[in-house]
């Protein structure tokens, strides 16, 4: 982790995680991570199987032009990567899994900046498995947010394991 909302939301997560796989969903409060929040998101497994964003943070809409609540996270990944998010995302919801991506995100119109993001599991129960997340841009030209990005294409990634940061 090299971004600091990136290793800020890490440190809250296992802060209230206390030894435990991952915290549960109920003790997030956002009043606690306030200044995360526009780079933050929720995930929750559909009926499918499928992850989708249950919540997302209004940069990171801003980010790709849309409203993601409801929509395919995959989706907003290339499509060469697209299998490889979707196993990333059942190793957290049912492994308890800490992720972190660096990708680089492209726009219809060719451009590219890199981001870092965090994927953070929670207890919610079998019935309903959600993790909580953040992107952050690694720099921030002039033009994210006006030009939204079309997809992402992972650079590296690694599995934490928490107890050991």
């Amino acid at each position: 982790m090299k971004q600091k909302g990136t290793i800020a939301l890490f440190r809250y997560w296992d802060r209230l995680r206390n030894e435990r796989p991952a915290p549960q969903r109920t003790e997030i409060e956002p009043v606690d991570i306030k200044s995360l929040l526009a780079d933050t998101f929720i995930l929750e497994q559909d009926t499918r199987g499928e992850p989708v964003f249950r919540l997302a943070g209004t940069r990171l809409c801003a980010t790709y032009g849309r409203e993601l609540k409801g929509y395919s996270f995959p989706l907003i990944w290339a499509q060469r990567d697209q299998r490889i998010i979707a196993r990333l995302t059942h190793g957290a919801f049912h492994d308890k899994s800490v992720v972190v991506i660096s990708y680089e995100g492209a726009t219809r119109g060719g451009k590219t900046n890199l981001f870092e993001m965090i994927m953070l599991p929670l207890e919610g129960g079998i019935g309903s498995p959600r993790l909580l997340g953040a992107i952050t841009p690694v720099s921030k030209p002039y033009w994210l947010g006006a030009d939204p990005l079309v997809e992402g294409k992972i650079e590296t990634l690694r599995l934490v394991d928490p107890d050991r940061e």
